[in-house]
């Protein structure tokens, strides 16, 4: 039997930015997680902070973001590769651009500046893109890292302020009593604790479920890989063709893109790796937006599994049915906003709220979900979203 102030469910990048924070404020924090730390799509995201332009309801919690990810590096006192140069969303063909000029209607209701540019400055940016590009969507906001680092660099300072870390250990119970959540069950021990924090990313809902309570996500298998170094060619965060990319400090190009697989999880088992077909599709789209590195191998691909909510917008809330319960699920960009989303965790477990502006952001706005919601968008395992 264990004590502790906070119990986090899950060794993502959300789970270990809230365990640092907390710890920082001084609570005794323990994280559990049924794998290794940081195993999913933590580590193997492309490393993008997305201002979420597209999504305004969030768009303030991913600025917040920004300006922790600016001091992060001092903060925690390890490197997490981050530059701020920007990000840009190109178009290969008229539809793409016609479809980018809508959402950039939705980008200019948010605080954050984005410029629509045609192909020609696009590819002033980054000069390799295909001769093809329309046009696209630029702001000098946002950057990107190195997930592994960054994940690395979290769990390294939350252990340096005495937190503890729980590999191979899933949560099979959450224990509630008189409405209260009163700690978590592995299969090894028990551990007491008056705040559980839901951080399980593909297992959100299976331990939502422990204690009735439905959270909305569908699963999705990334698949995410890496060419061999090249020479400097361009800085920003990129997204175009399907892709999401970004040139890593040594010279790799990062990058993953759809399909994408539905699937079901386990709460205990690891999922299923790499599919070699949609690596084969993934990579072939890389060699179309960027005909003149076509040649260059891949040196290694990996698989991470994401949540996804139906919106596709974070959740973050605490619960009053059982109270002491909260959910922080980023649907698939938490490398991006797990440092605001932490900070938010950590004012909620400490102080039952939060300055950060999460008040769009709670469960309840999916109360009237229809049951079926899955069937309806065909995000049920097995499909692809192709």
């Amino acid at each position: 039997m264990q004590n502790a102030d906070v119990v986090i469910i899950g060794a993502g990048i959300t789970g270990l930015s809230s365990a640092y924070w907390l710890a920082k404020a001084g609570a005794k924090v323990i994280v559990l997680d049924k794998g290794r730390t940081a195993a999913e799509a933590s580590s193997r995201a492309t490393g993008f902070l997305s201002l979420r332009g597209e999504q305004p309801m969030e768009s303030a919690l991913a600025a917040e973001a920004e300006k922790l990810w600016d001091t992060l590096d001092e903060e925690l006192g390890y490197p997490t590769e981050w530059k701020q140069e920007g990000r840009l969303w190109v178009a290969t063909n008229a539809q793409e651009w016609a479809d980018m000029q809508l959402t950039y209607e939705h980008f200019c209701t948010t605080a954050i500046p984005f410029e629509l540019i045609d192909g020609e400055q696009c590819r002033k940016i980054a000069p390799s893109l295909m001769p093809g590009i329309v046009g696209g969507i630029h702001t000098h906001r946002s950057g990107h890292g190195n997930p592994q680092r960054t994940s690395q660099a979290f769990a390294w300072a939350f252990q340096d302020r005495g937190g503890v870390i729980l590999e191979n250990s899933p949560v099979v119970d959450i224990l509630v009593e008189g409405g209260r959540v009163k700690g978590v069950r592995t299969p090894d021990s028990t551990i007491y604790a008056p705040v559980v924090v839901n951080c399980a990313g593909p297992q959100l809902a299976k331990i939502g479920a422990m204690v009735g309570v439905d959270i909305p996500i569908a699963t999705v298998r990334l698949e995410s890989m890496v060419t061999a170094p090249l020479p400097p060619l361009f800085d920003v965060a990129m997204v175009g063709n399907g892709l999401s990319l970004r040139q890593t400090r040594r010279g790799n190009i990062h990058f993953n893109g759809g399909p994408h697989e539905w699937i079901d999880v386990s709460l205990t088992e690891e999922s299923a790796k790499p599919n070699t077909p949609i690596v084969r599709n993934i990579a072939g789209r890389l060699a179309e937006l960027m005909p003149s590195i076509a040649h260059i191998p891949l040196l290694r691909s990996w698989a991470g599994i994401v949540d996804v909510t139906p919106d596709q917008v974070c959740i973050v809330d605490r619960l009053s049915d059982p109270e002491g319960l909260i959910i922080a699920c980023t649907s698939g960009h938490g490398f991006g906003m797990a440092v605001s989303v932490g900070v938010a965790v950590k004012d909620l477990a400490l102080e039952g709220q939060t300055s950060m502006p999460i008040s769009a952001l709670k469960l309840d706005r999916f109360k009237d979900l229809p049951a079926d919601w899955k069937a309806q968008r065909k995000w049920q395992p097995g499909g692809y979203n192709t």
